[in-house]
């Protein structure tokens, strides 16, 4: 590579990756280890495992990786497993947004992306960084069986997570050999001291005590060399977790800028962040530099769907707010569940709202619920519709589960409130949930009514039975002995409201949702989002579980209610089961959100909102509404709804007229429900 290449990499470096340059303290190795890949040394270990605990400075490290490769004007692509569904032909595409005059795959975008990583590697150094790997799930035996395997001489690929690679990953001794485990440890005591230096701490006996008291881990050195010198360092533990919380505690209250540290605040009671949310919380406009300010602290990372404060600054700052102004800390949080809760009302009419839906159960759901949401790694499974293309396998997948049946444990913690949760159902009777089940029949009767649930390799290892109400299967469900019992239990007028017109639906009844790992949370999860999906969907959605504790406890706190004098034996012949409802049609969406609002401790009158802003406007400007919430451009809205660009804007500017905005901003603020809340 030549010299002027080089040069123009690192004049299009900004100031502020110069500095962060600065500021790198005990990752000499792994530095030393890059800068020699980019200068062509054979090493012979293109798979680099970097791993180490929460906070350790493994995105940071990635970070001053990618300022080495831009200086030498090499190709540096990052993925974070977070931010898409964990689908090969999903993290290609990822890949292929970041590749330099990369087009869009007309076929295999895997094929696509071999051959532009050909191209390039051919004529400069190219690396491709996978960021909290450990969340990848079945996506790693794509990675390692197809992706690598691909992957042209001399691509250089990173996997950065909490654990090194192990099992498979060095079964293999051709594998095994082309791996270089780089484990991030904390900072010894020299490396800590330099680092709190170079951000200007001087006094040495306080660096001395910060050192020791910190540990030398990364995130709590960061926090600690921005309190005030006069700060008690002496009589503490070591242990740089019990020292955490008091740094997170002591960082807010030296904070100098009084609104950074109030942003900080309310981000540590949201579960993901992004300027509207934090904006109608806190109840105030947000200028560029305290956004700006806030995204680039140490301990704010991106995500799909926004930003996350780092798991361990939001628990303590969440923590100590709790602690030191509850009164404050429970109206953000209503604030925040009252955005939500808007959200829902404005956007359930046009679309899927699954995601505002598990946001607002976080902050009313118990403590299980909220425990699965915090941890936030969808997108290791995928659902797919059942077919008479992939119905054998489906069936298989029923064969299979019967044949080997596990038991139920779930167990744990809440974080935030130390509550401990705990749920067992026996090997025999979780078989109950897909006993009796004929999923052909349900397949003819309706092709929307089964999916499969594929990890990334393709396997099949859930399904679900969810079966569309309308004229064509309500005969049958009346029928059915699950269904039946409590669709007999109805009024002649109640039916007819039931008997839609395809290709609409009155509401679905859930026969079954069920998966091969009963113990796996992430398969929880995907359960989870997929009954948010119907949740708010102005339907009725009932079901009616096997007579187990376990569900009839999920049913109640996911908000259904038990269907009075309606019980069947159908399961075992002799246990009474129940039926679980919930009916969000009409004016029951808002006795709904009502009632998590009230479960949630908040308040429940939805009217702290702002009184219908969107009366006055028609049907496509509505549409138009819900979509800029979104934070989709005018440009992506013509796309959703099939009009031009220049037809946006005609709405968009009839949406400012008819209410009196002069903005987006004012837009989002005005439909994000500012609650009028003391």
């Amino acid at each position: 590579m030549d010299k002027s290449a080089a040069l123009n990499g690192r004049e299009s470096m900004n100031r502020m990756d110069l500095r962060e340059d600065q500021y790198i303290a005990g990752r000499s190795e792994p530095l030393t280890y890059f800068q020699r890949f980019l200068s062509g040394e054979p090493e012979g270990r293109t798979i680099w495992s970097l791993y180490g605990t929460a906070g350790i400075g493994k995105s940071f490290l990635l970070d001053a990786f990618r300022r080495q490769a831009l200086r030498a004007a090499a190709v540096m692509l990052q993925v974070d497993s977070r931010d898409f569904n964990h689908k090969g032909d999903l993290l290609c595409r990822q890949l292929l947004r970041q590749l330099p005059s990369a087009k869009p795959p007309l076929a295999d975008p895997l094929e696509a992306v071999v051959a532009r990583l050909e191209q390039l590697a051919a004529e400069t150094k190219v690396v491709i960084a996978l960021d909290t790997y450990e969340e990848m799930g079945d996506l790693d035996s794509w990675i390692r069986e197809r992706l690598i395997k691909r992957l042209p001489d001399g691509v250089l690929l990173i996997v950065a997570g909490r654990y090194r690679l192990k099992d498979k990953w060095i079964l293999s001794p051709a594998l095994r050999e082309r791996i270089l485990f780089l484990p991030l440890e904390q900072l010894t005591g020299p490396e800590s001291a330099a680092y709190l230096r170079q951000c200007g701490m001087e006094d040495e006996e306080r660096i001395d005590a910060v050192c020791r008291r910190t540990g030398g881990h990364p995130l709590a050195l960061s926090l600690a060399s921005v309190v005030y010198p006069q700060e008690d360092w002496t009589g503490r533990s070591g242990d740089w977790t019990e020292w955490f919380e008091h740094l997170a505690k002591t960082w807010l209250r030296e904070v100098p800028d009084d609104l950074l540290r109030k942003v900080v605040e309310t981000a540590a009671v949201l579960l993901h962040v992004n300027r509207e949310v934090l904006q109608a919380v806190i109840d105030r406009d947000i200028d560029d530099e305290t956004f700006g300010q806030l995204l680039s602290l140490s301990f704010v990372r991106k995500t799909e769907r926004g930003w996350m404060l780092h798991d361990l600054m939001r628990f303590a700052t969440r923590k100590q707010l709790e602690e030191r102004m509850p009164a404050y800390f429970e109206r953000l949080r209503a604030r925040a569940a009252l955005y939500y809760t808007a959200r829902i009302r404005e956007s359930a009419p046009y679309r899927s709202t699954e995601w505002e839906v598990g946001e607002l159960f976080y902050y009313t759901g118990i403590p299980l619920i909220r425990s699965l949401l915090q941890s936030y790694s969808r997108g290791r499974y995928t659902w797919e519709l059942v077919t008479s293309v992939n119905l054998d396998e489906g069936e298989t997948y029923l064969r299979k589960r019967l044949e080997a049946a596990t038991p139920l444990m779930i167990s744990g913690m809440d974080p935030e409130t130390e509550e401990r949760y705990s749920e067992f159902v026996g090997k025999e009777d979780m078989t109950m949930t897909i006993k009796h089940l004929d999923l052909r029949t349900w397949i003819e009767l309706d092709q929307q009514s089964a999916m499969l649930l594929r990890s990334a390799n393709g396997e099949a290892i859930g399904l679900a039975v969810i079966v569309p109400i309308h004229k064509g299967t309500l005969p049958a469900l009346i029928r059915d002995p699950f269904a039946g019992p409590y669709l007999r239990s109805l009024t002649p007028p109640e039916l007819r409201l039931l008997e839609a017109e395809l290709p609409g639906q009155a509401g679905w009844f859930i026969r079954t949702i069920d998966y091969a790992d009963w113990q796996n949370q992430d398969m929880v999860l995907e359960t989870m989002y997929l009954m948010f999906s119907y949740m708010c969907s102005g339907g009725l959605f009932f079901a009616s579980p096997p007579p187990m504790e376990f569900f009839r406890v999920s049913h109640l706190n996911l908000g259904f209610q038990p269907a009075e004098g309606v019980v069947h034996r159908s399961y075992d012949g002799k246990t009474p089961t129940p039926t679980f409802v919930l009916d969000t049609r009409g004016d029951k969406l808002e006795a709904f959100l009502r009632f998590l609002l009230r479960r949630g401790g908040l308040p429940d009158e939805l009217d702290l909102f702002e009184e219908g802003p969107g009366s006055q406007l028609t049907e496509r400007e509505r549409e138009v509404v819900a979509l800029v919430l979104d934070g989709l451009t005018n440009g992506e809205i013509a796309k959703a709804l099939f009009v031009s660009e220049i037809t946006v804007k005609k709405h968009v500017s009839s949406i400012y007229g008819k209410l009196s905005v002069k903005g987006r901003g004012q837009l989002i603020k005005l439909f994000s429900g500012k609650p009028r809340i003391g």
